[in-house]
């Protein structure tokens, strides 16, 4: 019989330096299977080192996803399946909403430009016995393969985790493609927060059936130093696009009267938008764009530099991993209700402020955290709740040896 197989679908992992998280969880993985292979849908970056035992593959594509002139050509001019693209187009009606028309052609190019690829889907088929496990990171994109690859070995065990552009079908206008070809191939549904399980399974009960809540984690860097002056540190981590709010969190700062620094570490679309916001702000506030880090840059940034309290005020999370480092460091949070933010935030680690809050609201939670006199409390809850719920040693080995027993 042949040995166990993980065989991990990826976005762009190990290329680059996106999906950080999944290089935690790796080093688990790695000390579980003998054998792990690789397959990213793209990757034009550099390759991050990985075990001898973890083979890395060529990206399906060659060129990145967001490239598209080139997905446009790789993804129509070949022979991959059509009829179930055009089939979901109709019965699903989504040739009556233009965004979703969007979403679909997105989906139905990447697609198509993955399964062309010969190449790499023999490599992956070729893998395949009832001892492999296909585990795909996301619930999109490559996933899609899935289905495709049981018509040729039906036996191995495939698995899905979902996050939160791939899970929450309102982040896409109310639209993600595939869904009903996609689902009924998966054997186990893997989620990183209550949230995102109760979401989707009440979605498609008929399908969501073998469900399970694996948390993502961050691993002990250490405790962030503590202030000693009067000035309020407040920090905030993440891309500036329009879903997290960061203009929403300067008019906040506009309306305090105390003396705060606040830093944002991150960079993106609204880079101009927020440099001019920030130069309305009142004397009493201190802006600090640091732009777009590395993860090492970020951790030792919190292991060097006194952090009062974090913040991060978006309307669509997973959960966040940046709010995990925060309280990885004993470092409060304020944060809104969004996704499953509130199973790791609530008034013991700082303040959950519901998704729909506003400017007044975001700046009193922040004022009432400045007159706190025992905010030492907090910060020892917050280290707390990271090694609770957010502890990568403690939630990747647990997903490891769930993944390792499947198959038994």
């Amino acid at each position: 019989m042949p040995d166990k197989t993980l065989i991990l679908l990826t976005d762009s992992f190990p290329f680059g330096s996106k999906e950080t998280f999944l290089e935690s969880e790796m080093v688990f993985l790695a000390s579980r299977f003998s054998s792990i292979h690789i397959f990213p849908l793209h990757g034009t970056e550099s390759c991050r080192p990985q075990a001898s035992h973890v083979t890395v593959h060529e990206p399906f594509l060659s060129f990145h996803a967001k490239d598209q002139r080139k997905l446009l050509a790789a993804g129509l001019f070949n022979r991959s399946p059509i009829a179930f693209i055009c089939r979901e187009f109709l019965l699903k009606s989504v040739y009556k909403h233009p965004k979703q028309i969007r979403v679909w052609l997105a989906a139905l190019l990447v697609f198509r430009a993955a399964f062309a690829n010969k190449e790499r889907l023999s490599e992956l088929s070729s893998l395949l016995h009832e001892k492999s496990i296909v585990y795909s990171y996301w619930g999109d994109k490559l996933a899609v393969l899935i289905p495709f690859l049981r018509k040729t070995t039906p036996s191995f065990t495939s698995i899905v985790r979902f996050h939160r552009t791939d899970l929450y079908e309102e982040f896409k206008h109310g639209y993600i493609p595939f869904r009903s070809v996609l689902f009924p191939s998966i054997d186990h549904f893997v989620f990183i927060s209550e949230d995102g399980k109760r979401y989707l399974t009440r979605k498609y009960l008929q399908w969501v059936y073998n469900q399970h809540l694996f948390r993502l984690g961050v691993p002990d860097q250490g405790v962030n130093p503590q202030g000693t002056t009067d000035m309020l540190h407040l920090v905030s981590c993440s891309y500036m696009v329009p879903v997290k709010r960061i203009p929403l969190l300067i008019e906040a700062l506009m309306r305090l009267d105390i003396l705060v620094k606040w830093t944002h570490i991150g960079s993106g679309s609204q880079w101009k938008e927020i440099n001019r916001l920030i130069k309305e702000l009142p004397r009493n506030v201190e802006a600090e764009l640091k732009g777009g880090l590395t993860n090492s840059e970020v951790i030792n940034y919190y292991k060097q530099t006194p952090i009062d309290l974090f913040i991060n005020v978006s309307e669509s999370e997973g959960v966040p991993v940046s709010i995990m480092e925060a309280l990885s460091f004993g470092i409060p949070v304020v944060a809104t209700d969004a996704g499953g933010t509130g199973e790791i935030v609530d008034n013991a680690v700082g303040c959950l402020l519901p998704v729909a809050t506003n400017a007044p609201d975001i700046a009193s939670a922040i004022k009432n955290f400045y007159m706190l006199t025992d905010k030492e409390a907090l910060r020892q809850n917050a280290r707390k709740r990271w090694l609770e719920r957010c502890d990568a040693e403690q939630n990747y080995t647990a997903f490891a040896e769930f993944l390792q027993n499947l198959t038994d």
